[in-house]
C-alpha cells in the first residue's frame, strides 16, 4: 500500500460532501449607532455584535448586547429579544471607551460587570463598573475599581 494515500474515512467524507473546500464562517450580526440590527449596513457605518445576553426584569425579557465599530470603539445596548426596541444604554461612562469585557454579575440575574477602557492604547485607564438594570429604563452604575493597562 502506497504510504500516500488519503484515509479511508476523509475519501468517504469527500464523496458525501461532508468536507467542503471553502471556509464556513457564523452569520455576524450587525446593528447601526441607534442599536437597530441591519445587516445591510456598510462596514464604516456598523457595529459588530460581540457580546448578547438575555435576563429578566419585572417579568419581561431582555437583551444587553455589546457592539464593535471597526477601530474597537464599542456601544452598549438593550433591547427587547429579536433586536425589538433597541436603544444605547443611558450611561456615559460606558458608552464613552472601549468595551474590555462584559460578564453577567453572578450575585444577581439583572447585573452585569462591564469593564471600560478611555482608550485604545498602552497605559490607559481601565474602570470597571457594576450595572444593575433590575429598572431598564434607569440603570444604575457603581464604579468598582480602577487601573491602568498594562499594554
Amino acid at each position: 500500500m502506497p504510504k500516500n494515500t488519503l484515509p479511508t474515512g476523509l475519501i468517504i467524507s469527500l464523496m458525501l460532501g461532508l468536507v467542503s473546500a471553502t471556509p464556513t464562517t457564523a452569520q455576524e450580526t450587525y446593528i447601526d449607532d441607534k442599536c437597530k440590527q441591519n445587516q445591510q449596513l456598510n462596514e464604516s457605518d456598523r457595529f459588530t455584535v460581540t457580546y448578547k445576553s438575555e435576563f429578566q426584569s419585572k417579568g419581561q425579557t431582555y437583551w444587553l448586547y455589546s457592539g464593535q465599530y471597526i477601530d474597537g470603539y464599542a456601544i452598549v445596548c438593550i433591547s427587547k429579544p429579536g433586536f425589538k426596541q433597541p436603544k444605547p444604554l443611558n450611561i456615559k461612562q460606558i458608552q464613552s471607551g472601549y468595551i474590555e469585557k462584559i460578564a453577567k454579575d453572578l450575585r444577581t440575574q439583572t447585573a452585569y460587570l462591564i469593564t471600560v477602557r478611555d482608550g485604545n492604547g498602552s497605559y490607559v485607564p481601565v474602570t470597571q463598573y457594576r450595572v444593575n438594570l433590575s429598572i431598564p429604563e434607569r440603570p444604575i452604575t457603581t464604579k468598582l475599581r480602577s487601573w491602568r493597562s498594562g499594554r
